[in-house]
């Protein structure tokens, strides 16, 4: 019994021992494959070489009118005309609206011939006095009524002149907001007049490009409402002052918008062109970021790779600069980085 027992233990040992070596057996074969296929790995490779490369600050504007006014009435009076055509543009000079001036107008006239009498008295008294027929004291007393009474014209006549609105400048009139024949008190607002045949763009730029940007630089300009048209124009000045609290210097462009296309109000795109260069520009799935640092794989004559570490700069859209580590004419991976070690061979997909 006991001799039965060992034998069929000795069989089901055997048997355990035969079925892991089938096991293991592919396993081992798998893995040397594996190992001799990663001698090989397929990649994709680029040599480097010089690109333009356009340095630009990417920012969020407002669009300002290059003039912008409040047309508001300066007196207490009642309007007997209203020229405002809404939206219609407008040349310096136009009269916009006037007040009822009857009373301004014979303050002037009173004041007209008051001042005329009077200097007809100073000429007289003037004779005399040459004379020695009248004292210097009178022609002095008369002297100081004819200025007196010339500052009260001149006064009447400024006060005349403001029951006239007239157009600043050459602008496009706003919405209307006062009706002909009202009673209008001092700093009513009767419309709104812009200059929009050129635009001032504001914007923010961040501290980091502060040296870097310089008045007379170039400007794009897009905007949601024109998404194919991109407007061109140019940086005017830059605030002296920075914000403390954004740490951004405030900018302003001007742009060309003789066809009205451009209002104020708007969001605007704005693009600043810093510089054209020439630079080494790579596509940026070549880069494999390890902690802190950027590396690539150099692919050498041999068609072997090493890893290399690079100083990256400016990003474009699936590109990237790199400003040391490689030179013109480096051949580097492109795809497939995720397979591959220093030393290790590859073959270059066609």
């Amino acid at each position: 019994m006991p001799v039965k027992h060992s034998r069929l233990i000795t069989i089901i040992l055997a048997s355990l021992l035969l079925f892991l070596a089938f096991l293991l057996i592919p396993v081992k074969t798998n893995d040397a494959g594996k190992r001799k296929g990663d001698t090989a790995t397929t990649v994709k490779t680029q040599k480097v070489a010089l690109a333009t490369l356009k340095r630009e600050v990417k920012a969020l504007g407002t669009a300002l009118a290059f003039d912008s006014t409040k047309i508001v009435s300066s007196s207490n009076d009642y309007l007997t005309v209203l020229n405002i055509d809404e939206g219609q543009p407008v040349r310096k000079g136009t009269v916009l609206a006037q007040f009822n001036d009857l009373e301004e107008k014979a303050r002037v006239a009173e004041l007209t011939a008051l001042l005329s009498e009077q200097k007809r008295q100073l000429a007289r008294l003037k004779n005399l006095t040459n004379s020695k027929a009248s004292a210097q004291s009178m022609f002095d007393e008369q002297q100081a009524k004819v200025n007196a009474t010339t500052a009260q014209l001149d006064a009447a006549q400024s006060r005349l002149q403001d029951m006239v609105i007239k157009a600043p400048f050459d602008g496009v009139l706003g919405l209307r907001q006062v009706s002909n024949g009202a009673f209008l008190s001092a700093g009513t607002t009767l419309t709104t007049l812009d200059d929009i045949s050129k635009i001032r763009v504001e914007f923010n730029a961040a501290e980091h490009y502060l040296a870097e940007l310089q008045p007379g630089m170039n400007l794009s300009i897009t905007n949601v409402a024109f998404a194919d048209a991109s407007f061109k124009g140019s940086l005017t000045a830059l605030d002296p002052r920075i914000d403390p609290i954004t740490r951004s210097v405030k900018g302003h462009g001007l742009i060309d918008n003789a066809d009205f296309k451009l209002k104020p109000g708007m969001l605007l795109n704005v693009t600043i062109e810093l510089a054209i260069t020439q630079a080494l520009q790579i596509p940026e799935k070549a880069i494999v970021p390890l902690q802190n640092k950027h590396f690539v794989y150099v692919v050498d004559a041999n068609n072997q790779v090493a890893q290399r570490e690079v100083s990256l700069g400016l990003r474009t859209p699936g590109l990237v600069e790199v400003r040391s580590g490689l030179a013109v004419g480096d051949e580097i991976v492109t795809e497939g980085t995720q397979k591959l070690r220093s030393g290790l061979t590859i073959t270059k997909a066609e």
